[in-house]
């Protein structure tokens, strides 16, 4: 029993690990999609402009909470005045408060005169309770108020304004008391209409919706404005003249902004990074000139030669020999696709050139041998390890693809040897580059 229970238990907590290792994987997919595919405006402008609208929101909506709360006062006041005034219009004709049709006469006139009422009911108190002596509503003349009514009507003291649905209508209704010295003969109540105040409520809304809509956009233009002049802008000019300077071309400056005054010391950052990007191009090109006379850089990719290769290899293989160290290559081919044009074959070079240097480690130089391959040399390093880069290289070649958009094909294969077994100099040189192919460099 006890086992069923721990397979169980353990079948469960199996289910739940797969799922959280899907959900992470889902997340880290989400993630990449949204770092990569989204250009740096956006991943500024979203949040700033998400953040802006919750303000926005935030204030409208406080802003309608105390209008709303503002007006209902207003018309609070409104029922009570209306209410005092038929009150008091009642009580200067000192009625005792028994149907009459004088009093019909008068709540009539009170309804023409204020055009919010929508009703006037007048209940005055007799032995058996509050009993309805006039109302625009002749079906209530005559009739007891209910206990629940009575109860609450009898107790007021002072004028109570409160919201009533009556026939699936909402209205504002005001009880005001009658007194005849300290005893309370009747109740006066009045009904207002809410249409008005909606209409007005409405009307307010709608237009502080609109302004809040407008103000978002007049702020996000504004914002875009700014984020596009001092961040984005700047960046583009700088990844422009990085892809540049990632094609052996060390004549690009970038503008830093305004003219600069003399003896103005610099405080944005972006300019100060500018500055330096700009000082690196010079030294970069200075230095891989120097290069390209001492060692022979391949002019077109920077990559190191075949000549040069033929020195490092033989030495690696000395070494090999004496020490007993292994020494591998990665032998990389290029296979554009047909139709693609020379400049299309040149970038392509160059990309895969920008690839081998940045996937490799910094003791893995990397040589033009032909004119669509290159060999990375690995010193001490077995076969085995060279087939772990070559695999890691040939997992890249897709997001080169996708960054090219190009048709070709790579392919990276590897080769090593162990110490004294190595073949001579010549055979590997031979199969690394065979006959009938000129050095590119």
């Amino acid at each position: 029993m006890s086992e069923n229970v721990e397979d169980k238990r353990a079948e469960e907590q199996g289910y739940l690990a797969r799922i959280k290792h899907r959900l992470k994987r889902g997340l880290m997919t989400l993630s990449s999609n949204i770092y990569y595919r989204s250009p740096l405006k956006i991943k500024i402008l979203v949040p700033v402009f998400v953040i802006t609208l919750s303000v926005i929101g935030i204030l409208a909506w406080l802003s309608l909470t105390s209008l709303h709360t503002t007006i209902a006062g207003i018309y609070e006041q409104r029922a009570r005045s209306v209410a005092s005034v038929v009150s008091k219009s009642l009580q200067e004709k000192a009625y005792i408060l028994y149907y009459s049709d004088q009093l019909e006469q008068d709540i009539n006139t009170l309804m023409t005169r204020y055009d919010s009422i929508v009703g006037i009911t007048v209940s005055g108190v007799t032995g058996r309770g509050l009993r309805v002596v006039a109302s625009t509503d002749s079906s209530l003349i005559g009739k007891i108020l209910s206990q629940e009514a009575q109860g609450a009507l009898l107790a007021l003291r002072d004028v109570r304004v409160r919201q009533v649905r009556v026939g699936g209508e909402a209205y504002l209704r005001a009880d005001y008391p009658l007194f005849m010295d300290a005893d309370l003969v009747g109740v006066v109540s009045v009904d207002m209409s809410l249409a008005e105040q909606q209409r007005y409520v409405n009307h307010l809304s709608l237009e502080l919706g609109l302004a809040s809509v407008i103000g978002f956009l007049v702020l996000g233009f504004l914002i875009y404005g700014i984020v596009s002049l001092i961040v984005t802008r700047p960046i583009l000019r700088l990844a422009a003249a990085a892809e540049s300077v990632s094609q052996r071309n060390y004549g690009v400056q970038v503008s830093t902004g305004p003219v600069r005054q003399a003896g103005l010391k610099v405080r944005d950052e972006m300019a100060r990074f500018i500055d330096v990007f700009n000082l690196m191009i010079k030294v970069i090109g200075s230095r891989e000139q120097a290069l390209r006379d001492v060692v022979m850089l391949d002019e077109e990719t920077g990559t190191y030669t075949f000549s040069y290769f033929q020195r490092l290899l033989d030495q690696e293989l000395k070494k090999g020999a004496r020490y007993g160290h292994p020494t591998s290559v990665l032998i990389v081919d290029i296979s554009p696709g047909e139709g693609t044009s020379e400049e299309n074959k040149k970038r392509l070079l160059q990309a895969t050139a920008n690839l081998l240097i940045a996937k490799l480690r910094s003791v893995d130089p990397v040589f033009r041998v032909s004119e669509q391959r290159f060999v990375a040399l690995l010193p001490e390093t077995p076969l085995a390890g060279a087939q772990v880069a070559s695999k890691r290289l040939s997992d890249q070649v897709a997001n080169l693809n996708a960054e090219m958009g190009l048709d070709f094909t790579i392919s990276v294969r590897a080769d090593g040897w162990n110490g004294q077994e190595a073949p001579s100099l010549k055979d590997i040189l031979s199969s690394i580059q065979p006959a009938g192919e000129d050095d590119p460099g």
